[in-house]
């Protein structure tokens, strides 16, 4: 009996000491790889606008909470002003996130071989790939919900405050990140209100303070958004979530096929079936670990898959859902006596696409149409900054740059190098709602106006002006064009002119 107990600790031990030797091999070659693509690819235009949001610290935002811009904000004192410093926070932060993943699995499932296929579960789905180094709110997001997972794990059965106040710390943080961290609150109480032995800790000083620090991280927005007249919650639940003109067999599909196309045609039902499974089957077995992380899933997915009915909703939405499943999923997959079939089929589609978007991201070399292919996003803008920087030179560098469309004016402010007050956004869309509320150019100024050969509003602006002139400049990657940069310039206002709708 004792010779078998130590067969089976060094087997464990062995176990632990060759997953852990593949997961920091992984993480460095994807850490290397993504400060590579970070540098060579342009930023996205999202990206821009939350560099843009650091350039102007506040409370919070029109259309999101404030962490991201707080990072950015930090990380941009750091010397010079390159696209890494926007992107370094992603590339580490999903190295964290795949570290914390591994560490559950090895800590808290006793499986390191699953914590280790969860890991490329993560990385390698097309949404995973993508969101592994361009930087969205989704980056602190992930983060504090991931350190979550690991921090619950450890405090609900520690008497210490010690990993409660880690908790709450990543509660309030993840708040601070993006709404979506709301979803946390159900796994946490649906836990401790299902087992008997956990339900006493809601009379525990640590419980409350997990709560008091979760309730912090909410006073930022809170007030902000009393100072704004409650805009920022009116366009979540009025616009985001408002349901829409088309049929329900419309939405739904659009759902589906957004969530297969960033998951994987076989990924993305194996993380609802080990979710629903476990949800049921752990409860049955006292498991309160493998409950907890299904419960992290399914109300999130479950929300977005009922507002999916009614209205657009956005494939990286319900993205952070599936943290918690892929680690479920990565057990079914790892099960004894199903050989590699498992891995091959319900991963490897997952791979193909995401390694079929990292090629086409790099090279463009699928010809698809332009309105169909999302890669054109990481490639042109840094031409489209060396032109605006020679009509702003020709101008005389003191004219406001506007543009169509908040990405493509922040997009000018960062690849042009203007200062926030000398970019404007024509009809205040995102944050440009509260930054130019009261802004106005005066009469007899003159105007840099900017959009890219989408339905161009320039004509109509022009009419306010004494006289204007365009020139339109086409912008190549991959030697082909991926689309037409329209700068006109506009001359002498007629009249006092304020940037709203």
């Amino acid at each position: 009996m004792a010779d078998n107990t130590i067969s089976s600790e060094a087997h464990a031990e062995s176990e632990i000491a060759k997953y852990s030797r593949r997961f920091y091999w992984l993480t460095f070659i994807l850490f290397a790889f993504r400060l590579f693509l970070s540098q060579y690819l342009d930023l996205t235009p999202d990206e821009t606008y939350y560099w843009e949001l650091s350039r102007q610290p506040d409370f919070s935002y029109y259309d999101h909470p404030p962490m991201v811009a707080w990072l950015l904000a930090l990380i941009r004192l750091l010397p010079g002003e390159t696209q890494l410093h926007i992107r370094i926070l992603t590339v580490a932060g999903t190295a964290f996130v795949s570290w914390m993943l591994f560490a559950v699995g090895r800590d808290w499932l006793k499986n390191p071989k699953a914590g280790f296929w969860a890991v490329v579960m993560l990385n390698f789905t097309p949404a995973g790939m993508a969101l592994g180094f361009i930087t969205t709110p989704d980056t602190p997001l992930v983060i504090f919900w991931s350190l979550g997972i690991y921090a619950f794990l450890k405090a609900i059965n520690d008497e210490r405050d010690r990993w409660w106040i880690v908790t709450g710390i990543a509660l309030g943080f993840g708040a601070l990140s993006k709404y979506n961290m709301i979803f946390f609150v159900p796994g946490v109480a649906i836990v401790i209100l299902s087992f008997k032995r956990y339900r006493h800790l809601v009379k525990t000083r640590r419980y409350w303070l997990m709560v008091l620090l979760a309730a912090l991280g909410t006073l930022p927005i809170i007030y902000w958004n009393m100072q704004h007249d409650w805009i920022s919650f009116k366009f979540q639940l009025d616009q985001r979530l408002a349901g829409n003109t088309r049929s329900m067999l419309q939405n739904i599909g659009e759902f589906v096929g957004g969530q297969l196309g960033t998951i994987g045609l076989t990924l993305w039902p194996v993380l609802w079936f080990a979710a629903i499974s476990n949800a049921y089957f752990a409860f049955r077995r006292d498991d309160e670990n493998r409950f907890f992380l299904a419960w992290l899933t399914l109300p999130a997915l479950l929300f977005f898959t009922q507002t999916g009915l009614k209205s657009k909703v956005e494939a990286n939405w319900p993205q952070i859902a599936y943290i918690s499943a892929m680690l479920l999923a990565a057990e079914w997959v790892c099960q004894k006596g199903k050989g590699r079939r498992r891995i091959y089929w319900v991963i490897g589609p997952s791979a193909f696409l995401a390694v079929v978007a990292v090629i086409q991201a790099i090279t463009l070399v699928l010809p698809l149409p332009p309105k169909a292919d999302i890669s054109l996003r990481l490639h042109g803008w840094r031409q489209m900054g060396e032109i605006l920087k020679q009509v702003d030179q020709r101008t005389g560098n003191k004219l406001l740059f506007a543009g169509q469309g908040a990405t493509l004016t922040t997009l000018t402010g960062y690849y042009a190098k203007l200062p926030s007050d000398r970019i404007a956004e024509i009809v205040s869309t995102g944050n440009f709602k509260v930054w130019q509320k009261d802004k106005h150019l005066e009469a007899g100024s003159d105007m840099i106006f900017v959009d890219d050969n989408n339905y161009s509003e320039a004509l109509n602006w022009a009419t306010r002006f004494n006289s204007h002139s365009a020139e339109s400049f086409e912008i190549f990657a991959a030697g082909k064009k991926i689309r037409t940069i329209n700068v006109t310039h506009m001359k002498d206002l007629k009249e006092p002119m304020a940037f709203h709708r």
